[in-house]
């Protein structure tokens, strides 16, 4: 019997009273409980234990706040269910075939003359094709370790066939018992000229780094770069912070009733909001909604998707693996200084290291820095420590980037095109009154006419004529709008 309710007021409008029917309290976590009007979708997020929020990013945020500033009631009515069960997306992990473990033997039985194995024997055989210098050219080539005339492929090549210590000690007993080498098989006398090379393990793993370090460089630096930048940029980003905290209320909101509330979630949650749906529209979805909300009241929060960088490029990153190829690269250097202190005659050698060794020695440095800004990321998001890599992160970061960037331009694009069917409504409404108005007075113009026709249809032809054009003008107001038809006047003249 009271005053009618006021109209609800827009998406997501602050500053909105709590409507009827919506309690508040306290669940279990110590979060403010919240019961809707409407049964919602759950939001199947990753949550995070309040004992772990601590030191992350979902420690500064005041999702409460959000809730109170924001009115539910247009979300509900959008989003709430429709009789149905919201569907749970599971995820199954795929099991891995049981490993088999294929047992290679080799024979035990010697060729006459021969120190090797066959598999060995066959092996040689096989290099000796594509490596096809003589023992004395390899020593040269090794020695001075010219990657020009010995090419890496070679090298690579060569390192796999080297002597083994159990062939080298029957080489030394071959020669103890004073036996000639020159009567050995062609296998084994090559690998017995190769053994007899200074160092040529360690030679033979410096022309390697040598030849592979400037493509390792170039794979490596925009690696530990992307990592890096991408790392400052979401600590920086204060909008980041703000998008979160909204979408905190909203899931938050929705869960509170049947979950009970949290005070953060996992990063890789981000991912299900393009998932919920609206019942009664299924092209509308949660992050279309959540868009709507940061554009209409958080502006200044859109600007966290130019806020970003490199994510793209860091989501392909595993630190660990990319530790391993820096610790080579390391090991290399030093290997290869080593070798120069043992030969500093090798001008070939003193340039390379002159050249890589600060190089590679920042290389060190700013590995270090990716690590320990990568850190922070995680500690941030709360994450695991010994398990978040940033090709598990940031690809998430950029997804959830790129559907937010989509979504808003959909919802900016749904806008215009209802304005424009707005103002066609009005224009065909506004036509269709000014046609209305447009033809009451031309019929009220002609009932006049005939009219006058009827009353004067005896009198002389100007008297009729002067009497009508006096009518009409009396009518000016009423005719002005109607064109003038000299048709219509001069058929008077045939009565």
């Amino acid at each position: 019997g009271g005053p009618p309710m006021p109209p609800p007021p827009p998406p997501g409008m602050p500053g909105a009273p709590t409507p009827p029917g919506r309690r508040r309290g306290l669940n279990f976590q110590g979060k403010r409980k919240i019961t809707t009007q409407h049964k919602l979708p759950m939001l199947n997020w990753v949550s995070m234990p309040a004992t772990h929020v601590s030191g992350t990013v979902f420690s500064s945020l005041d999702d409460d706040k959000i809730i109170d500033l924001l009115d539910f009631t247009d979300f509900e009515e959008k989003f709430k269910t429709l009789g149905r069960r919201a569907s749970v997306l599971k995820t199954d992990g795929s099991s891995s075939s049981p490993s088999r473990s294929i047992k290679s033997e080799s024979g035990q039985i010697e060729q006459e003359s021969s120190l090797l194995e066959p598999k060995r024997i066959q092996n040689v055989a096989i290099i000796r094709k594509k490596v096809t210098a003589s023992p004395d050219v390899l020593r040269q080539q090794i020695s001075i370790m010219d990657m020009d005339s010995l090419p890496l492929e070679h090298v690579e090549i060569l390192i796999k066939v080297i002597p083994t210590d159990d062939e080298i000690k029957k080489f030394q007993q071959f020669i103890k018992d004073k036996k000639n080498p020159k009567r050995l098989p062609s296998a084994d006398k090559f690998l017995f000229d190769l053994s007899n090379i200074e160092r040529i393990k360690p030679r033979l793993q410096v022309m390697i780094f040598m030849g592979n370090i400037e493509d390792d460089l170039q794979l490596m630096v925009p690696q530990i770069d992307a990592v890096i930048a991408a790392s400052r940029s979401v600590l920086a980003s204060e909008n980041v912070k703000k998008i979160l905290e909204i979408i905190l209320a909203f899931g938050n909101y929705m869960n509170s009733g049947k979950r009970g509330g949290v005070y953060g979630f996992k990063v890789q949650s981000l991912d299900i909001l393009i998932e919920v749906r609206s019942a009664a529209n299924r092209n509308l979805t949660l992050l279309h909604y959540i868009a709507e909300v940061a554009r209409s009241n958080y502006p200044e929060v859109l600007g966290f998707v130019n806020e970003l960088k490199y994510l793209e490029k860091a989501g392909t990153v595993n630190l660990d693996l990319l530790g391993v190829d820096v610790r080579e690269a390391v090991q290399g250097m030093k290997l290869a200084t080593s070798e120069f202190v043992s030969n500093k005659q090798n001008k070939r050698l003193k340039t390379f290291c002159l050249e890589m060794e600060p190089k590679v020695t920042q290389l060190e440095q700013d590995y270090k820095m990716a690590k320990e800004a990568f850190l922070e990321v995680v500690q941030y998001f709360g994450e695991n420590q010994k398990l978040a890599q940033p090709n598990s992160i940031f690809p998430v970061l950029h997804r959830f980037l790129t559907a937010f960037e989509k979504v808003d331009r959909e919802n900016v694009e749904r806008h215009r095109i209802e304005e424009q069917q707005r103002r066609a409504a009005i224009m065909r409404q506004q036509d269709e009154r000014g046609v209305e108005v447009l033809q009451n007075v031309y019929d009220g113009a002609i009932d006049i006419l005939i009219s006058e026709m009827k009353s004067n249809a005896f009198k002389p032809k100007e008297y009729r004529r002067s009497h009508l054009l006096n009518r009409s003008s009396s009518q000016t107001s009423v005719l002005s709008d109607v064109p003038s038809n000299s048709r219509t006047l001069d058929r008077l003249d045939e009565y």
